[in-house]
């Protein structure tokens, strides 16, 4: 293992050497934290940390190659104190879309998670995209910054109703902007339903003729549904299609994410420790093309001997990877993703 984290620890150097790191507004009054490479796998934090200008970040990182490395969504009087100590003024509003926290776990529908997320920002709460920063995570998932001093001073459970409007919970406003989009989904869905016959099957339940007027009662009803007039809507359908409608419109966003107002995020140009990919801002115009496994590795492509511990299925660099325990040699980049996940050692 130690001569594994000896190669993490050069490569990891490498990159920061040359890196732009990511210098975020009001640096300075942002408390740091890392975790450093040395201590690989172990995960040990060092927080509490502030610096006065982006030479002095820089030299830290050198010196101390981290795994990890994060900065407060928070602004501080005395970012480097103790918590209580360190006098809070304000945090960005940020949103972690994790794949794995999906119905369907994959970063494609992490990115669909993200479009949703900026419209409603945009659309019902005013945010221009120039104040919107979307950073792949360097693992599974996007953090989503929002700049906009609005909601600098808000505090935990204002942060929480945001979250609440994004995941539908407590949907008792029907003027919402949310409500509506749930009555267009639903008249769509019963317009559908209708055009191929499955409204038959949905109304099963009662009699032929009861069946028909209820039918005839939708058709009519299909623009005021549209508009938020769900009375007309028999309740096996209601149910069937606000469910729907609902998982589709909610924001699967984590909660406890943006409800902390003093939260550690990831720094953008920064290196995943478990992935060795880089922590990427990924323009709003470029997030559908985006792939990770190909814009977010910083590696060349070298040949290194390894050790694999399992069988491996990846693609990478739009190349097909299928391989086997044992010795073998690959290419640089793909050794360190390896090595970071935990499946691979370094040399033979």
């Amino acid at each position: 293992m130690e001569l594994t984290k000896a190669f993490l620890l050069k490569k990891f150097r490498e990159y920061y050497i040359d890196a732009d790191l990511y210098i975020p507004k009001e640096f300075e009054r942002r408390e740091w934290a890392f975790v450093p490479l040395e201590h690989f796998p172990d995960f040990v934090m060092h927080r509490h940390i502030a610096f006065s200008s982006d030479l002095e970040l820089k030299a830290y990182v050198i010196s101390n190659v981290p795994a990890h490395a994060y900065y407060s969504s928070a602004y501080y009087e005395d970012p480097s104190a103790e918590m209580e100590r360190k006098g809070w003024k304000g945090a960005d509003l940020i949103f972690d879309i994790d794949a794995d926290h999906l119905p369907r776990k994959s970063l494609k529908a992490a990115k669909l998670e993200v479009l949703k997320l900026i419209k409603i920002l945009t659309d019902d709460f005013g945010v221009s995209e120039d104040d919107i920063e979307v950073v792949f995570s360097g693992h599974r998932g996007y953090h989503i910054h929002v700049y906009d001093e609005r909601f600098r001073d808000l505090g935990s459970a204002e942060r929480r109703e945001i979250v609440d409007y994004l995941t539908l919970n407590n949907l008792k406003n029907s003027e919402s902007r949310q409500m509506r989009r749930i009555a267009k989904c639903i008249a769509k869905y019963i317009a559908n339903a209708i055009k191929d016959n499955r409204i038959e099957k949905l109304l099963e339940n009662y009699d032929e003729r009861k069946r028909q007027r209820l039918i005839s009662i939708l058709k009519t009803n299909l623009k005021n549904i549209a508009e938020d007039d769900l009375s007309s809507i028999p309740r096996e359908i209601f149910e069937r299609a606000f469910n729907l409608c609902s998982s589709r419109l909610t924001v699967y966003v984590d909660p406890p994410v943006t409800a902390d107002i003093k939260r550690l995020i990831r720094l953008p140009n920064s290196l995943h420790g478990k992935t060795g990919l880089r922590v990427t801002i990924v323009p709003l115009d470029k997030l559908d093309e985006f792939d990770p496994l190909r814009d977010a590795v910083v590696f060349g492509d070298d040949k290194v001997k390894v050790r694999i511990l399992k069988r491996i299925r990846l693609r990478m660099m739009d190349e097909e990877f299928k391989l086997q325990p044992g010795k073998d040699k690959i290419p640089e980049y793909l050794a360190v993703f390896l090595i970071c996940r935990g499946v691979a050692l370094y040399g033979h």
